[in-house]
């Protein structure tokens, strides 16, 4: 990913655009996605990434997640570094939020890319088969046990444009 688009993933985690993805912030992330955590391990989840110690995570920290997560920074920043985040109702944000999970880009969500993400975020969830299952059986439409982008796409739209959150 080029950092222009970890800056428009970074922009959905930060609800109030202030700069930083709050403990709070992080949890209701979760919690739209049926991933339900105690404060504790939303604690301990800042905690690895928190480099300076403010409770907080800024853009740089949310880097090194998503690096530890196995994104990529490719580089120089693309030519969508000047739009206003939201021009296009956020659905290019959800799709690069989508193409975070979906690691082998088959344009599929599997049982296995879910746990692999779920685990490098450090979430227990992500080691069992049966928990990635059942968070796919729930959004999952058309029954063929992956999701899809547009099975994502509602999952994480409320109100029909408003965005409510990627992970």
């Amino acid at each position: 990913m080029t950092k222009a688009e970890l800056k428009s993933v970074f922009a959905t985690f930060d609800k109030n655009g202030d700069g930083f993805i709050t403990k709070q912030e992080l949890r209701e992330s979760f919690k739209n996605i049926r991933i339900f955590m105690t404060e504790k391990e939303v604690e301990e989840m800042v905690v690895k990434v928190d480099a300076n110690g403010d409770g907080l995570v800024d853009f740089e920290e949310f880097c090194i997640l998503c690096k530890a997560t196995g994104v990529r920074d490719q580089g120089g920043d693309d030519e969508r570094e000047g739009q206003v985040a939201g021009q296009d109702g956020g659905e290019g944000d959800l799709k690069e939020a989508f193409d975070v999970f979906d690691k082998d880009k088959d344009g599929l969500i599997s049982v296995e890319e879910l746990g692999l993400m779920l685990c490098s975020l450090g979430l227990k969830e992500g080691g069992r088969v049966q928990d990635c299952e059942e968070m796919i059986r729930k959004v999952d439409m058309d029954g063929d046990g992956m999701v899809n982008f547009d099975e994502f796409k509602k999952m994480m739209m409320r109100g029909g444009d408003k965005l409510v959150s990627v992970f």
